[in-house]
Order: structure tokens, then C-alpha cells, then sequence
């Protein structure tokens, strides 16, 4: 199915986007893979300060059971942020010469736990990239174009640490057609 192809490409072309940009992670990086600078605080240092940094992930549909090494699922393990879930949402064909349309939702997951609490500023900053990413390069993979509208938001509660915002991309690609002989 064509839209199984467009949830791989949405996800790689975004993994690709953000290869270079690090954020937070949960995990605590031990003080020898701290950089120099940081090494060179008054100590302590700020917990905040020493957490791990991972380009965002992308997910295709959901994030991944947290599972324990006996393989049974964990439900104390922390999700494994930042990440980007890429949900093939809903689509369709309105007639028979028409493109096939499907919406993406994508689920942005950051966590940051500086104290000044302003982690939705990187989701919003990822939003963005990939707003403009989408309108300078509509044509994925050479099958599938990015199509206005461009809608996003960002949680209406309180989570710090753990910041979300979303946003809805629409996709025209071909429409998988019965032949006319196939008909009669």
C-alpha cells in the first residue's frame, strides 16, 4: 500500500532533517563524556546540565513497547525522547481522477528539564523546521507532494520535563487504480 510507503519516507526524510540537532535525553551521561566546559563548573553541577543528547528519532505510527532485557514490557522505563512519531492518520480519493490525499500527523515528544521551563520552545523550533523543510522541498521521494494546509499545536498542560506539540502534513500521491479491462 502507497501509504505505507509515504509513513517510511515521512519518517526517514525527518530523521535525516534533524540528524545534526541534539537534545536531551532522560538518561544521565556519566561525568567522563561530560564536555570540557561542563567539566569546568563549580561543582556540583546542576543535574539538569549532564543529561545525554540524542538526535530525535522518528516512529512510524507508535513509539516502541519499553521492554525489560527478559523481553517483558517495563512500564517504569522512560519513553525514549525526543522523538518524532509519524501516524498515518486518514485519506482517501473524492473521485476517479483524483490523487490519492493522506493526512500525516506528527507527534514531536522533548524532554528538557531546565528549571526555567520553557521546553516547548525546541518543539516549536522543530515544528517550524519542518514547516519550511516541507515547503521548500514539497516532493518526497519523487511520488509523494506535501500539500497545504499546515496546521500544528502544542499541549494545553503542564508535563515538565516532557514537552509535545504535533502537527498535520497532507500528502497527494497516485491513487491505486483498477484497470479498465480488470472491470469488464
Amino acid at each position: 500500500m502507497i501509504v505505507r510507503d509515504l509513513q517510511k519516507a515521512v519518517a526517514a526524510d525527518l530523521e535525516a532533517l534533524f540528524k545534526n540537532d541534539f537534545f536531551k535525553t532522560p538518561e544521565a551521561a556519566p561525568e567522563e563524556e561530560w564536555p570540557d566546559w561542563l567539566k569546568e563548573l563549580p561543582q556540583p553541577v546542576p543535574e539538569w546540565h549532564t543529561h545525554r543528547m540524542a538526535a530525535p528519532k522518528a516512529y512510524e505510527q507508535f513509539l516502541p513497547l519499553k521492554t525489560m532485557d527478559n523481553g517483558s514490557i517495563d512500564p517504569e522505563a522512560e519513553d525514549p525522547f525526543p522523538y518524532i512519531i509519524v501516524r498515518a492518520d486518514k485519506g482517501g480519493i473524492e473521485g476517479p481522477a483524483d490523487a490519492h490525499k493522506a493526512d500525516v500527523i506528527l507527534f514531536i515528544g522533548i524532554f528538557d528539564d531546565d528549571p526555567i521551563n520553557q521546553g516547548h520552545r525546541a518543539v516549536l523550533e522543530m515544528i517550524e523546521r519542518i514547516q519550511m523543510h516541507y515547503q521548500e522541498t514539497p516532493l518526497l521521494m519523487g511520488q509523494f507532494v506535501c500539500q497545504d494546509p499546515f496546521e500544528w499545536a502544542l499541549q494545553d498542560e503542564e508535563s515538565y520535563p516532557y514537552y509535545f506539540g504535533a502537527c498535520q502534513l497532507t500528502f497527494a500521491m497516485q491513487a491505486p487504480r483498477a484497470k479498465w479491462s480488470d472491470l469488464t
